[in-house]
Order: C-alpha cells, then structure tokens, then sequence
C-alpha cells in the first residue's frame, strides 16, 4: 500500500484530532486565547498529525520560514506526502492574527494529503 493510501485510510482520525483543538479553543472579544494567543491553531492541529502517525511513517514540519501556516511532511524511506487541513476550514485572517470561525465541523473531506518528491525533503535527525 502507497504512503498516500495509508495516510487517506487515517484521515478520520487526523480530523478528530483537529476537531478537538478546535473545540477548546477559545478565543475572547478581542481574538486572545490563553494558550494559543492571537494566533491560530495550525501548530497544535500539526501536532496532533504527527502523534498519530503509525510506525514506519516518519514526520517533519511543513512550511518555510516566516510561513504563517505550519502543516506536516508525512515520509518513509520511498514516498513523501504533505498532511494538511487548510487554516481556511476553521479560522480566518492572516500573519499572526487570526480569528476562529464558528460552527465548524472539520471532517475527513477537509483532510489534504498531497504526494511531494521524496528527493526534495532532507530530514534532520528525525
């Protein structure tokens, strides 16, 4: 089975996992959470993935520096996939302000698994 396939099949708990970040987030009047600040909560929803990856798939952090959106670079020895669910599905805004949006329901379909070349990601010392 293809990284890609295996990475699909797990994309329910992927948006579980989302679901709940997103379900305790709360942000007051002017956009401030106590644990996330004004920021979203990509790097939690990143973190989540990647403690939920199975043995053999290894992760990396997605994004460049000064990228206001942190996703997963899911990889085996062979194969290299990003994990992702866009910021647009559950917040709104851009740099380091961003403000939830109400009433979502992240769902499997929100889930983004797209093939990169394994050649174009060097792992540190994962």
């Amino acid at each position: 089975m293809s990284l890609k396939q295996q990475l699909r099949q797990l994309r329910p708990k992927f948006a579980a996992a989302a679901q709940a970040i997103y379900d305790s987030w709360e942000q007051d009047e002017d956009g401030f959470d106590e644990e996330f600040g004004g920021g979203g909560i990509c790097d939690a929803i990143a973190n989540a993935i990647m403690g939920l990856m199975p043995s053999g798939i290894d992760t990396m952090d997605g994004g460049q520096p000064g990228d206001e959106h942190a996703f997963v670079i899911a990889f085996n020895d062979t194969e290299a996939c990003t994990v992702d669910i866009p910021p647009g599905v559950y917040e709104s805004g851009g740099g380091y302000n961003w403000k939830k949006r109400q009433g979502v329901t992240i769902t499997e379909d929100d889930v983004e698994i797209i093939p990169i070349n394994r050649s174009d990601i060097e792992p540190e010392d994962y």
